[in-house]
C-alpha cells in the first residue's frame, strides 16, 4: 500500500484545521506528482465530500480502490455516501468490505442493520467492535441497541461501562437516565439528567426525560418548566409530554389549544388528532374527542393509540363489541412480550395447552378473573397461568383446575411450555362475552383465614379504609387523598370500628391512626388470600379505586370509591376506566 506523502500529510493537516479549500488544493497538487497514490486519492474525496460535491467525491474513492483496493476507509467513506443517499444495499456492501479490514468499522454497519430493524445482526456488528476497540462509544452503541431490544438490564450494565470510560457522555448520561427512570430508580435518573443537561444546555432528549420524570414524581412546577423548553426547541418531540402535563394538572383547554396549533399546520396528522381527543376527553366532550380519533383513524387505520383511546371512550359508552374490539390494539405496546406462540382468537382449542397472562394491575387482575368461569367452561383446553405471586393463592383456590404459575414482577424471561396464549383483559372479545353480565361474588375466601380474622375483630359494624394507591400510577394524584386525615369527618361515628386496610403507611400515617383510634391491619396483610379472608368478615369498605376496592366487589362486599363530600385532590372523584394516552407520550 502506498504510504503517504508530504503532500498528504499537508492536506490531511489543513483538512483537520478546517481549511477544506486548502487541504483540496494541496491534495491535487501531490496527485500530480503522484497521481498512483491511492491514500491521497482518498484524502481528495473526503475534502469533495465536505465541500458537497458528493460526484466528484465519489469519483475519487473509486479511483482509489481501483489503485489499491484495500485503501484504508475508502469504502467505507463510499458506504457512508451512499447510506446518506438513501442507498441502503450498496452501503451495507461497502461496510461490509470495509468491517473485513478493520473490525473498529463495525459501528456503521451496525446502525445501517439497527434502522433496518435487523437487529440480531446489528448486535454482533457492535458487540464485534467492542471485542476489537473496547471504548466509551463502542459501550453507548451496544447498550443503546439493547435499550431498543428490551433488554434493560444489560443495557444499563454497558452505559455505565460507557460512563466509566467517559463520565461526561452527554448520550450515555441521558439515556441511562431514561433507562433509570423506566426502572422506578428516580433519584439516580434525575441526577444522571441533570448532568447531562449541565453539559449540554440545550440537550432535547434530556430537557424532555427529565420533564417525564418530575411529573412522575408530581413535581408540576419544575417538570412543566423543563417541558416548555423542550417544546420552544422542538414542539413535535415535546408536545405530547407537555400535553399529558396540562392533563394531569386540570388544564385540558390549554392542551387542547396546543393540539389545534399543531393541527393548523397539518391538519389531518394522527398523532395530533389524537392529542386532541385526549385534550377533548378530559374535558368530558365525548362525541368531539370521538370524532377526532375516528378522523385520525381514517388517516391511519393500525394507530395503536388511536384505537385504545377509541375504545376506552366505546367502553364507556357501552359500545361492548367495537369497544372491546379496539381494546386489543394495546397489545401493540412495548411492554408486552412476544411470546412463541400464537394469539388465540377464539379458534377451537380443544386438547391444546391454553398459557394465560394476567396483565396490568392488581386490580386490573381481579376484575377480569371474572373471566375465567366462562373459559374453563366453554373451552376444552389445558390452562396454565401466569399472574403476580401476591395473587397466586387466592386465584389458585378459586380455580384449582388451572395450573398457576407466580410472576415476581414483570413478565418471565421464559414461557412455560404451551401451544398459544390469551391476555386476560382479551377474553371478553376472545369468549364474546361483549357485554358484562351481572355475577355476584365471584373469589370465595378461605373458610380458615375468615375464621383467623374474625376472631380478631371488635363487635359492632366494622368498615375497612384505604386512601391510597400505587404511587407509579400516572393519575395517582387524582385518585389518592393526602393521608388518612382525609376521613376525619368519618371517624366521628361512635358506631363504626374502622380499620386501616392501607398498604405500607407511612410512619406519620400509622402515628395519626393509632391517635384517632383507627386500627392499622394494611401492613399486615400478606397476600390477595390474606386480604379477601378479611374483607369478608367486614361490613363494608370505603377506599379510592385500587385494587382493594376490586377485590371487595369481587367478594361480594359493599364498597365505595367516592362518597359524597369526599372528593379526591384534582375534584373529581376516582378513576374507573382505563387511562386515556397522548399519541406519543414518553421519552426521546
Amino acid at each position: 500500500m502506498t504510504s503517504l506523502s508530504p503532500d498528504a500529510w499537508l492536506a490531511a493537516r489543513l483538512m483537520a484545521e478546517g481549511d477544506l479549500a486548502g487541504a483540496l488544493c494541496a491534495a491535487q497538487a501531490g496527485l500530480q506528482a503522484e497521481p498512483g497514490n491511492a491514500p491521497l486519492w482518498n484524502l481528495l474525496g473526503v475534502c469533495a465530500a465536505r465541500l458537497a460535491q458528493p460526484p466528484l467525491a465519489e469519483q475519487c474513492w473509486r479511483q482509489a480502490l481501483t489503485l489499491d483496493s484495500a485503501t484504508p476507509d475508502a469504502h467505507y467513506n463510499l458506504g457512508c455516501l451512499r447510506a446518506e443517499q438513501g442507498d441502503a444495499a450498496q452501503a451495507e456492501a461497502h461496510y461490509a468490505v470495509e468491517l473485513a479490514r478493520d473490525p473498529g468499522h463495525a459501528s456503521c454497519l451496525g446502525n445501517l442493520l439497527q434502522d433496518a430493524g435487523r437487529l440480531d445482526e446489528a448486535e454482533a456488528c457492535f458487540r464485534r467492535r467492542l471485542a476489537a476497540h473496547p471504548s466509551a462509544a463502542a459501550h453507548y452503541q451496544l447498550g443503546r441497541l439493547l435499550r431498543q431490544r428490551g433488554q434493560r438490564d444489560e443495557a444499563v450494565v454497558q452505559l455505565r461501562a460507557c460512563l466509566d470510560a467517559d463520565a461526561d457522555d452527554v448520550e450515555a448520561l441521558q439515556l441511562l437516565g431514561q433507562l433509570l427512570a423506566e426502572r422506578s430508580e428516580a433519584a439516580e435518573a434525575e441526577t444522571l439528567l441533570r448532568r447531562a443537561l449541565a453539559l449540554a444546555p440545550g440537550h432535547l432528549a434530556a430537557g424532555n426525560n427529565l420533564g417525564i420524570l418530575l411529573m412522575a414524581r408530581r413535581r408540576w412546577d419544575e417538570a412543566e418548566a423543563w417541558l416548555r423548553g423542550a417544546y420552544d426547541r422542538q414542539p413535535d418531540a415535546a408536545l405530547p409530554n407537555l400535553a399529558a402535563l396540562l392533563c394531569a394538572t386540570g388544564r385540558a383547554a390549554e392542551a387542547e389549544a396546543l393540539a389545534r396549533q399543531a393541527l393548523a399546520a397539518e391538519p389531518d396528522h394522527a398523532d395530533g388528532l389524537c392529542l386532541l381527543g385526549v385534550a377533548l376527553a378530559e374535558q368530558k366532550r365525548g362525541d368531539e374527542a370521538a370524532a377526532a380519533w375516528g378522523r385520525g383513524l381514517a388517516m391511519a387505520p393500525g394507530h395503536r393509540r388511536l384505537r385504545q383511546n377509541l375504545a376506552y371512550l366505546q367502553l364507556a359508552r357501552g359500545d361492548w363489541a367495537a369497544g372491546w374490539d379496539n381494546h386489543e390494539a394495546r397489545l401493540e405496546a412495548a411492554g408486552y412480550p412476544a411470546l412463541p406462540s400464537p394469539r388465540w382468537q377464539g379458534e377451537d382449542v380443544s386438547g391444546k395447552h391454553l398459557l394465560l397472562l394476567f396483565e396490568q394491575g392488581y386490580g386490573d387482575a381481579i376484575q377480569f378473573s371474572r373471566y375465567l368461569n366462562v373459559l374453563l367452561a366453554q373451552v376444552p383446553a389445558r390452562v396454565t397461568a401466569l399472574c403476580r405471586a401476591p395473587l397466586q393463592p387466592l386465584f389458585a383456590r378459586q380455580w384449582p383446575q388451572v395450573e398457576w404459575r407466580a410472576m415476581a414482577g414483570g413478565y418471565p424471561a421464559a414461557f412455560p411450555p404451551h401451544d398459544c396464549h390469551v391476555f386476560s383483559m382479551s377474553l371478553p372479545w376472545v369468549l364474546r362475552e361483549f357485554e358484562p353480565q351481572p355475577c355476584g361474588a365471584y373469589l370465595d375466601a378461605e373458610p380458615a383465614l375468615r375464621h383467623a380474622w374474625r376472631a380478631h375483630l371488635p363487635p359492632g359494624s366494622n368498615i375497612g379504609l384505604v386512601w391510597r394507591g400505587r404511587a407509579e400510577h400516572p393519575f395517582n394524584h387524582c385518585r389518592s387523598l393526602p393521608g388518612p386525615e382525609a376521613w376525619l369527618p368519618l371517624l366521628a361515628d361512635p358506631g363504626v370500628n374502622w380499620i386501616s386496610l392501607q398498604p405500607k403507611p407511612t410512619d406519620a400515617e400509622r402515628a395519626w391512626l393509632a391517635e384517632s383510634g383507627v386500627a392499622e391491619w394494611g401492613s399486615g396483610l400478606t397476600d390477595f388470600a390474606d386480604s379477601a379472608a378479611l374483607l369478608a368478615e367486614l361490613d363494608g369498605l370505603i377506599a379510592v379505586d385500587t385494587a382493594m376496592a376490586r377485590l371487595a366487589g369481587a367478594a361480594g362486599l359493599r364498597s365505595y370509591s367516592h362518597l359524597p363530600g369526599f372528593i379526591s385532590p384534582s375534584g373529581s372523584s376516582a378513576r374507573l376506566m382505563p387511562r386515556i394516552s397522548s399519541s406519543a407520550r414518553g421519552s426521546l
